[in-house]
Parts: C-alpha cells; sequence; structure tokens
C-alpha cells in the first residue's frame, strides 16, 4: 500500500520556518541589543573623554566641574542614546587631575529590556582622567 502523504512536499517549508524562526529572532533580538548596548558604552566614553579634555582649560576646581558638566550636558543633547536626566555624572580633583565618571542604566533602554537574550550587567561606567596643567 502506497503512504498517500509520502510524495507530499507541500508544507515542508512552512515546517521548517516554523522550527527555525525563534533561533532567527533571537539572534536578531541578540545583534540588535548588544549593538545598543556597545553603542551607548562607546558613547559614555566618549562623552567622558571630551568632558575631562574640557575640564582641564578651567582656572579653579569649580570652573573646571562647571565646564565638565556642560560639556557632558551638550553631548547628551546631541547624543541619542540616553536622556539627560538617565545618565549619571560625576566630576572630581585631586593630584593634579581630574576624573569625570558617567553612568547609565541600560534598562531605561528599549531594546536592553527585552529580555530575549542575556545581556552584560545594566549599569554602565565609563571614565576618563584628565591632568591639570598649571600655568
Amino acid at each position: 500500500m502506497v503512504h498517500p502523504f509520502g510524495s507530499d512536499r507541500r508544507g515542508t517549508a512552512l515546517v521548517e520556518f516554523a522550527l527555525l524562526s525563534p533561533i532567527l529572532i533571537a539572534l536578531l533580538f541578540g545583534m540588535l541589543g548588544y549593538g545598543q548596548y556597545f553603542l551607548t558604552a562607546h558613547t559614555l566614553q566618549q562623552l567622558a573623554n571630551d568632558a575631562a579634555r574640557a575640564a582641564i582649560v578651567g582656572q579653579t576646581a569649580a570652573e573646571r566641574v562647571t565646564l565638565a558638566r556642560a560639556s557632558v550636558t551638550q553631548g547628551l543633547a546631541n547624543a541619542a542614546v540616553a536622556k539627560p536626566g538617565e545618565v549619571s555624572s560625576a566630576v572630581a580633583e585631586a593630584d593634579g587631575r581630574v576624573t569625570v565618571t558617567l553612568a547609565v542604566d541600560t534598562r531605561a533602554l528599549s531594546l536592553l529590556r527585552s529580555g530575549l537574550v542575556p545581556m552584560p550587567e545594566p549599569v554602565i561606567e565609563r571614565r576618563a582622567v584628565a591632568e591639570v596643567a598649571d600655568f
């Protein structure tokens, strides 16, 4: 007796797609999520670097802090990774060096809170140090 479905292959592509689509969707979310994570980390590092460089031209410690904070605020306005209220910043001066520290909780970012793919630590913290020149 010949099986009636033995040569019928009309649903093969549909079954294969149903089996592989969850894996492909997880890979897609992983690529997008990690891409956003690395973009955010790189942008924070660049903002910290720029703020530290901007701070070294200040004449007093208070002026250096003001310059660094203004640089961070301006950089965040131009960068589309996080809102200024989501990024915490700290500027410290000790031993002739200005240290700018920026941190953001990535759980507030859209692609990183999907939960579909395991992600790195949710808080990204970046730091930059610049030496203050004596005039």
